[in-house]
């Protein structure tokens, strides 16, 4: 009996030790807060009293679109519409709140084939600023009729669609074209002031041309970001448990990207190595990985170990880019770790067959030595946990991998691709989404789910596995 108090008594000991190191409130212009794991909230779309969008949503469209007609409009959920509007060569899809904000406008020419996304446009470097003077003076009253602000703000710059106004209403950024048309919409904390290096408007490059180009400039920082030199180095954890970070979908907004590196990278005790769950850059270009994904990194020592997401395979969808930075082996693998199997799966590149894919996790997990502990990491939910299967894996080998995670017991699942926290026990197995890195939040987990956020997994001495949710608002 004193033995077992004694063991626990020491338990306790090592969880206050644990968490003693308290945890930034606050990091570049955001603001943190942390609270338990856990989010089962789903609301899907068309649910409960569906009611068409108002007269006041529509005139909204036809103000911004007056050459377009109204196609479509379906419930995004209660209080969201998507409306799209197009004619024979225009396409302008809305998400428009009951109240008549705007959330994004993206536009499509079916002639040019070119899209204008708000995260995804203006190219990097060529924004600089400009008098609302210099802008037509209709579309400054436009955007004040349907933002209920004048812009306070305005750049003109180049965009992979041509010239640009980019003007900030309140929270709203709005693209339109030189002669004052509304081409694009987007809000701050979605990303709309991205900037982007576009793909080179070339013939394809072949898959040599590529490889060159990326062992040239990644090859310098193979060394620092290779996943298999990185485990070498892990070494072991103490007898007092480990610390690891689960983060996803990190592209699209740099500033916060940057801020959430800084921030593990200040947790104390500090996290053994961090997985992401993918999706780490927009489109897997080498360009990409140079500007956005490695600066940050270079200020912290804490590896950070990836499951390959769908924007990270690159410009011929092989994932070239990414296994010349990561390795060869950096598609399908693990390592293990304080009597934990880390496994990390590719269920996106053409790289690696599902159905290969699923032999070599079979062989990985039962390959486990006992009592040894697996966490499976990869970017895509499987489609048969039913609030996620509207952005998911193959419906086909979905239900395979999931009994094949129940018949050998893993303990926990990390996903990414869907932009929020969301947590679900499937076939007896524990599985997290978290996809809330960086990219634009998708809207249907509720005010603990749709935000961004990284979560914090403490491995206690008996094994147990403790999360907390570090979340980011920003001031």
């Amino acid at each position: 009996m004193k033995k077992m108090l004694y063991t626990s008594t020491l338990f306790l000991l090592f969880f206050a030790v644990l968490f003693a190191g308290e945890i930034p409130k606050h990091v570049g212009p955001w603001r943190v807060d942390v609270g338990p794991p856990g989010n089962d909230f789903y609301q899907p779309p068309n649910k409960g009293d569906i009611k068409p969008p108002s007269d006041e949503l529509l005139n909204i469209v036809k103000t911004i679109a007056p050459d377009a007609e109204v196609k479509r409009w379906r419930m995004l959920k209660n209080d969201l519409y998507g409306i799209r509007a197009a004619n024979k060569i225009d396409e302008y899809d809305f998400v428009i709140a009951a109240d008549g904000r705007i959330i994004e406008l993206e536009y499509k020419n079916y002639e040019s084939k070119v899209e204008e996304k708000p995260d995804e446009l203006v190219i990097k470097g060529t924004k600089r600023k400009i008098a609302l003077d210099d802008v037509p003076a209709a579309t400054l009253d436009l955007i004040a009729q349907v933002q209920g602000e004048k812009p306070h703000k305005a750049w003109a710059a180049k965009t992979i669609a041509g010239d640009r106004f980019v003007l900030l209403a309140g929270d709203g950024v709005y693209y339109a074209r030189p002669d004052g048309r509304i081409r694009a919409i987007g809000l701050v904390d979605h990303g709309a002031l991205n900037e982007i290096v576009p793909r080179p408007k070339k013939e394809k490059p072949v898959i040599t041309d590529i490889a060159a180009d990326a062992e040239k400039r990644l090859g310098p920082y193979r060394d620092r970001f290779n996943f298999e030199k990185n485990i070498a180095e892990l070494g072991a954890p103490g007898d007092g448990g480990f610390r690891f970070v689960v983060v996803g979908d990190s592209r699209s907004q740099y500033e916060l990207w940057e801020a959430i590196v800084q921030h593990i990278d200040q947790l104390d005790p500090k996290p053994a190595f961090v997985i992401n769950s993918g999706d780490i850059v927009v489109r897997g270009y080498t360009d990409e990985y140079l500007d956005y994904y490695i600066p940050p990194l270079l200020k912290t020592d804490i590896p950070y170990f990836i499951a390959l997401g769908n924007h990270d395979d690159g410009d011929d969808g092989m994932a070239v880019e990414y296994r010349t930075l990561f390795g060869e082996n950096s598609l399908n693998y693990f390592f293990d770790y304080g009597g934990y199997r880390f496994i990390f799966v590719d269920n996106i590149t053409r790289v690696n067959k599902p159905e290969a894919t699923l032999q070599w996790l079979e062989q990985t997990l039962s390959s486990t030595p006992p009592p040894m502990k697996k966490i499976v990491a990869m970017h895509k939910p499987p489609r048969d946990i039913e609030k996620w299967a509207y952005h998911s894996w193959d419906a086909k080998y979905s239900p395979q991998l999931t009994d094949m995670l129940q018949k050998h017991e893993v303990l926990h699942v990390f996903l990414g691709h869907i932009h929020a926290y969301s947590t679900a026990r499937h076939k007896d197995v524990d599985y997290t989404i978290s996809g809330g890195g960086g990219a634009g939040l998708h809207d249907r987990f509720g005010p603990l789910g749709n935000v961004h956020h990284y979560v914090i997994c403490d491995v206690l001495p008996d094994g147990t596995l403790k999360q907390q949710v570090v979340r980011f608002y920003k001031d």
